[in-house]
């Protein structure tokens, strides 16, 4: 079985599409990976959905997913391997499970009529109905695919982390990360900060993690998750102020110090993986490095492919296991009422 895992994350860059061959068991073998960038129009109008109206909103969902089928049907045209299911994550949109709100877009139904292949999407959906944070979902592949790690961490738009014991998994969103850091960039004329060096160079600002750390959502105790809409809203604004190079300065701090802070002190050496976009900004991952080393944890990096697709190899699986009727969203996790099947499978 070969399946396409599509991933489409918060930093708005594009789609990462991993092909993964499955075998009977959970042998795996990743065939091919691509990273399809959005042009300069879907990513503004993926940025200034929340002016729409109604209507507007509705059509931007429909042509949306007619842009994606189309990425992907052109993409699979150059690469001559036959593709048994599209798993999607979608686009989030929305994310308030305390509400009973998850919003994907990235429609199965179009996508699998444009690329004439059965798509898998609305992982999510089911869990926030059953009382779960619909998130993460990360954990599933960790334990499967990439075990052998004490903490698993993804440095994405959000930073989010995974603890796996003998009896017990625990993960979830622990503080935004590249949505502020490449906002930021941005101001500087760079879409993202290139190995930190712009960060490198800036000041450390005292207050920027004093508005923070009395922020409620950081001293929550899990599961917990964030809305991408509320680091546009709430967090990034309160920064503008400051000068770009002091905030992506403070901010690398501030966030090594977040993930350190959930690293249990131990005699025992740890280890954790660090995978996500964020792996490659050279500056904070030395920051990360020195503060995890004095609670005895190593900080490991796979490669390139794991740490930039990593989460497009996890929507493949989740599709494997929505196909073979096995649970792919843990309760453990997301504190939903019992594990359950996520996805919606459109046939051709």
């Amino acid at each position: 079985m070969i399946i396409a895992g599509v991933m489409s994350g918060s930093s708005l860059d594009g789609l990462d599409v991993s092909l993964i061959q499955f075998d009977k068991d959970i042998k795996w073998n990743q065939l091919h990976v691509n990273h399809i960038a959005y042009s300069q129009v879907w990513e503004k109008k993926l940025k200034n959905y929340a002016s729409m109206s109604a209507i507007e909103y509705i059509a931007f969902k429909a042509q949306y997913s007619i842009y994606i089928g189309q990425l992907l049907s052109d993409y699979i045209k150059t690469i001559f391997i036959d593709i048994d299911f599209i798993s999607f994550h979608g686009h989030t949109i929305m994310h308030l499970p305390q509400q009973g709100i998850t919003e994907q877009i990235g429609n199965g139904g179009t996508i699998a009529a444009i690329t004439n292949i059965p798509t898998i999407t609305d992982f999510r959906v089911q869990d926030v109905a059953l009382g779960g944070t619909g998130t993460p979902l990360a954990p599933l592949v960790e334990k499967t695919l990439f075990n052998g790690f004490d903490y698993y961490l993804n440095l994405g738009g959000i930073a989010n982390i995974t603890h796996i014991t003998h009896n017990n998994i625990v993960a979830y969103d622990v503080c935004p990360c590249n949505q502020v850091l490449n906002f930021f960039s941005l101001k500087l004329g760079k879409p993202y900060d290139q190995d930190g060096l712009l960060a490198r160079k800036g000041n450390y600002v005292d207050e920027i993690p004093l508005i923070l750390n009395k922020i409620p959502f950081f001293c929550d105790p899990p599961p917990k998750s964030i809305d991408n809409n509320w680091i546009q809203t709430d967090i990034i604004p309160k920064f503008i102020k400051f000068s770009p190079v002091d905030v992506l300065h403070t901010f690398c701090n501030w966030i090594a110090d977040c993930i350190s802070s959930q690293v249990s002190d131990t005699n025992e050496p740890t280890t954790l993986l660090a995978t996500g976009g964020g792996a490659h900004n050279i500056y904070f991952i030395e920051l990360l490095t020195k503060k995890l080393k004095t609670k005895n944890c190593s900080l490991i990096k796979p490669d390139k492919d794991i740490i930039d697709y990593k989460e497009a190899i996890l929507m493949a699986l989740l599709g494997k296991y929505y196909i073979e009727g096995i649970p792919n969203v843990l309760s453990d996790v997301t504190n939903s009422s019992r594990d359950n099947i996520g996805g919606a499978l459109y046939k051709i």
